[in-house]
Formats: structure tokens, C-alpha cells, sequence
């Protein structure tokens, strides 16, 4: 019998790739306005790159950015950037059958967050969803292990056949938490043999849980 629902937050609880690409072409958009003289289309690309070699949590992308570009160090054009890209961010919301769904589910399971990042970051996200009441716990790693998943289990005393895990990405939720015995539901419009079920949209998990209480 299930006893608790562990669910990822990026593309998951809300569409983040689609808001990340926004922020991030804001930005670049809000520092031509503030005298940056560069193609926004290749300002955009470097501005890929450059968050792939230093990763997502780096605090100076438009710093290096505007060095990229060869352009001297600005204050005001990186403020434009960075005001602009959270202004953007501040505006997230979940998908459209999360929050009903959730509260469905928190009647009869223990709700979780498994999430990778810093802690502070998936706070905020949750804060910023108006999700953070909605889960009996919140669990952050560096990185998803199957030890992380195992740790879980034992914080909640229970067996891994009675979680699930909900999540997008088939390394970070399904392998690791499969590997903890944990089942696992993937969420995507692709179908994949490593999950024990697909699922399109959050409310899908609906049936998928009554199946497994029978």
C-alpha cells in the first residue's frame, strides 16, 4: 500500500524550462534597453553557454556575459539583466492540475518534495508556486542518489513499496529512486521502459494510485 507521493519540482510541479528561457531572454532583451549593443540572438546563445560551463547557480553569468561580448564591466546594463530575469521569475505558477490534485492527494498520503539544487533556491520556487504548505516535507540534495532516496525512506519509517516517485527526468528521479525500490511514475509525453508508469499531466496520477491500493 502507498503511503507517500515524493515529487520533483522543476517540469514537474511547473513547466520551469519554458520559464527559465523566458527569464533569460528578458534579461538579455532589458540590457540592449539599458545600452547593451549586441544581436539578442547571439547574446542569447553565449548566455547558454556560458550557464553550461559555470552551471545554474553561478551568481556572475551576465558579468561574464558582457566579457564574452567584449564589453566593458557596466553596473547598470547587469542590474537591467538581473532585475529583469527575476522579475520574470517572480511570475511562475504551476501547471493548471497541481494545486487540486495535490490537495486531493495530501487526504490520504504523505506528500514530499525530492528535489536537486540548493535548498534555498527550491524554497523559493515552492514559496513562489504558493505550493510550500501543500507538502509534509521538503528533502533537497546536490545531487539524487540512491542514497538519497533510501534516506528518505528511512526519515519517513517506511518500506520503499510504499512511495512513489513523480518526476521528469529519467536520470535524477527514475533511475536512483528505482534503485531505492522505490516505484516510480515518469512524467512525460514520451513513454520510458525504466519507469514503472508515463504519465502526461500530474492528475493522470490519480487512477495509477487506486490501481496500486487494489
Amino acid at each position: 500500500m502507498i503511503k507517500a507521493i515524493l515529487f520533483d519540482i522543476d517540469n514537474t510541479l511547473f513547466p520551469s524550462s519554458e520559464f527559465a528561457e523566458l527569464a533569460r531572454k528578458n534579461a538579455i532583451n532589458a540590457m540592449i534597453a539599458a545600452g547593451l549593443n549586441a544581436d539578442p540572438d547571439k547574446a542569447y546563445s553565449k548566455l547558454l553557454q556560458i550557464i553550461k560551463k559555470y552551471g545554474p547557480n553561478y551568481p556572475k553569468h551576465f558579468n561574464i556575459l558582457l566579457r564574452e561580448l567584449g564589453v566593458k564591466p557596466n553596473p547598470k546594463i547587469i542590474a537591467a539583466g538581473v532585475v529583469a530575469y527575476h522579475q520574470t521569475k517572480s511570475s511562475i505558477f504551476p501547471f493548471p492540475d497541481v494545486p487540486k490534485t495535490i490537495l486531493q492527494l495530501r487526504e490520504h498520503y504523505t506528500l514530499c518534495v525530492a528535489s536537486e539544487g540548493k535548498a534555498i533556491k527550491q524554497w523559493d520556487k515552492l514559496i513562489r508556486l504558493g505550493l510550500h504548505n501543500f507538502f509534509h516535507h521538503v528533502f533537497v540534495t546536490p545531487k539524487k542518489t540512491k542514497n538519497f532516496y533510501s534516506s528518505i525512506i528511512k526519515k519517513l519509517k517506511i518500506q520503499p513499496n510504499e512511495a512513489v516517485m513523480v518526476g521528469d527526468s529519467v536520470e535524477k528521479d527514475i533511475k536512483p529512486a528505482k534503485e531505492a525500490g522505490i516505484t516510480t511514475i515518469l512524467l512525460s509525453h514520451q513513454k520510458d521502459k525504466r519507469a514503472d508508469y508515463t504519465i502526461t499531466a500530474i492528475k493522470e496520477l490519480l487512477p495509477i494510485l487506486q490501481e496500486l491500493r487494489e
